[in-house]
């Protein structure tokens, strides 16, 4: 049966400080020769305040990322405004020409999420088939809402079309991706609608991936879910000069006997 290993980064706050940008290239570095052809997941604020220049720097460390592994990115707050705190139509703007495409994947890089994926009548998500794996990544952020966007929110239409996107991928193991914590209720991390996001994955959806909180968590068979895995920080150095990637590996892919494993790797 196919097995499959995939890549989870999040938080890379290119911007934020010197420090980030590099770490970021030493990611990318790293990801390249240790595990080329691997899918590379990245939960969102990529950027720190959403500047072009920012995702100018980010894009080019993702262009060399795609000549080794395909990658798929989801929004975070910081993405879209300054400090992710205040609503700023240029970010958003930004992120979609900038970084809503799929990198590296051997089909045309098409959009796969932002206004592009409107016609199809699934505005705020995106489906990447890959074999016997699918993709849904969806963007819990509000760009139409100034009050809640750096906190995060999921309008019924969105958790609507999710769910009948998963029941449509049945055959197929069910990776959704986001940024905003889905249990959480924290000023800064709590995700408006999350009681309709959770309706929505449990018991539709194999693997549940976020970030937003910087701290790395794990939950097994919760909210009807096999396998849900929170990304720390990936620019953050541990134990001196280390960074950590999270890896998963999907066993007996597309089956209803699909398994799951789960480490961190040091950089």
């Amino acid at each position: 049966m196919a097995s499959r290993i995939i890549i989870l980064l999040s938080d890379i706050h290119v911007g934020r400080g010197p420090g980030e940008l590099e770490r970021m290239g030493r990611l990318v570095s790293f990801i390249g020769s240790r595990h080329p052809g691997l899918p590379v997941l990245i939960t969102g604020d990529l950027t720190d305040s959403g500047t072009l220049g920012q995702f100018t720097q980010t894009r080019a460390e993702l262009d060399r990322l795609a000549a080794t592994n395909p990658v798929l990115t989801v929004p975070g707050n910081h993405d879209y405004g300054w400090k992710g705190n205040f609503f700023n139509e240029d970010s958003w703007n930004n992120w979609v020409k900038v970084l809503s495409q799929p990198l590296g994947w051997p089909k045309p890089p098409v959009p796969w999420m932002g206004p592009a994926f409107e016609p199809k009548g699934i505005e705020g998500l995106g489906v990447w088939e890959d074999g016997p794996v699918v993709y849904l990544g969806i963007d819990s952020g509000d760009p139409e809402d100034k009050e809640v966007s750096a906190r995060g929110y999921i309008s019924q239409n969105l958790a609507t079309a999710l769910a009948a996107l998963l029941d449509k991928y049945k055959n197929k193991t069910r990776v959704a991706l986001l940024h905003h914590h889905p249990f959480t209720d924290g000023l800064f991390t709590a995700l408006h609608g999350s009681e309709r996001l959770l309706a929505a994955v449990g018991n539709r959806c194999e693997v549940l991936l976020f970030g937003h909180e910087h701290a790395y968590g794990l939950w097994r068979d919760s909210y009807g879910v096999p396998l849900i895995v929170s990304s720390h920080k990936s620019t953050n150095l541990f134990s001196g000069e280390h960074m950590a990637v999270t890896m998963i590996e999907i066993s007996n892919a597309g089956t209803a006997g699909a398994a799951f494993r789960h480490w961190l790797e040091v950089v």
